[in-house]
């Protein structure tokens, strides 16, 4: 590698490094941070570039190769262009090189939800007490992916059935609701495998658990029920969601539960009551025998 390429790269290395520093005192949660870094290192791959030399045909012609060839999904490309802005915006003050990019508009669609037998039979048949108990907590609590790996032993509160929930979306903290049969499962568990300090351990003992570990225990799960529908373990909370819809849980509350910030995004789920209408029987159906 010639001198001016080995200082090219000293020089980009030492700006993704100050575009992590000050995402991380701007209290960007560490997914928003790797997310963004990682389009940028995309964009400088695909360039072959400093930063500084791009212009604005360079950042379009990188986009629709990520759209065309890559297949980048419309939420992956929001989050690229946002990543590419902040670098631009913040760093380089080139606003003009970012000026005419487009900024995806958000998918808005219905995820899918498990039903309550997919469910009963998704943890039941689970052999692993752990895995078993993960999914169990994720769905009874409504949990993000991002909240279980950092849940300690000493956040369940039996007193007040609840979970404190730490530095949750946006850092805030919460408190999730604490299921009675999911405590009884813990106890078990917790004689078994005898966690230290976090909930669930990772592969060494007082280490967190790994995201990768819980999908991989629910996709096993999926896989073994025969279950078609595209569903991750984002869809264990919308079907915390619109389980406690079905039964009559007051919206407000589910908004308080789920630790949404606007009523408006848990308004959601009024599309799947309304679609839970529709299989409900007309009595005047009924009295005729239609």
């Amino acid at each position: 590698m010639m001198k001016e390429q080995v200082q090219e790269q000293v020089d980009v290395d030492y700006l993704l490094g100050k575009m992590r520093k000050r995402m991380l005192l701007q209290s960007y949660a560490y997914n928003t941070i790797n997310n963004y870094i990682y389009g940028v290192k995309l964009m400088l791959k695909y360039c072959k570039q400093h930063p500084e030399d791009l212009n604005t045909d360079d950042v379009f012609n990188f986009l629709v190769y990520l759209k065309e060839e890559r297949k980048f999904s419309r939420n992956s490309m929001r989050i690229v262009v946002s990543g590419i802005r902040y670098l631009y915006n913040w760093f380089l003050d080139r606003p003009d090189i970012i000026k005419e990019i487009p900024y995806p508009k958000a998918v808005k669609y219905l995820p899918e939800v498990f039903t309550g037998i997919e469910l009963k039979n998704v943890i039941e048949r689970t052999a692993n007490r752990k895995h078993r108990l993960l999914l169990m907590l994720i769905y009874s609590a409504g949990l993000r992916r991002g909240e279980v790996p950092g849940i300690l032993l000493t956040d369940i509160d039996r007193k007040n059935m609840q979970i404190h929930i730490r530095q949750g979306k946006g850092g805030k903290d919460r408190f999730a609701q604490l299921s009675k049969h999911f405590l009884q499962e813990m106890d078990i568990y917790i004689e078994e495998f005898k966690p230290e300090h976090y909930l669930f351990n990772g592969r060494k003992k007082g280490s967190q658990l790994v995201a990768s570990a819980m999908g991989w225990a629910l996709k096993q799960a999926i896989k073994r029920e025969g279950i078609k529908k595209k569903v991750g373990l984002h869809s264990l909370r919308h079907s915390f969601a619109t389980h406690h819809l079905s039964i009559g849980t007051n919206l407000f509350m589910i908004k308080e539960l789920l630790g949404h910030k606007h009523i408006q995004t848990t308004l959601l789920y009024l599309q799947y009551d309304n679609r839970m209408r529709k299989q409900v029987q007309n009595p005047l159906d009924v009295m005729f025998g239609k």
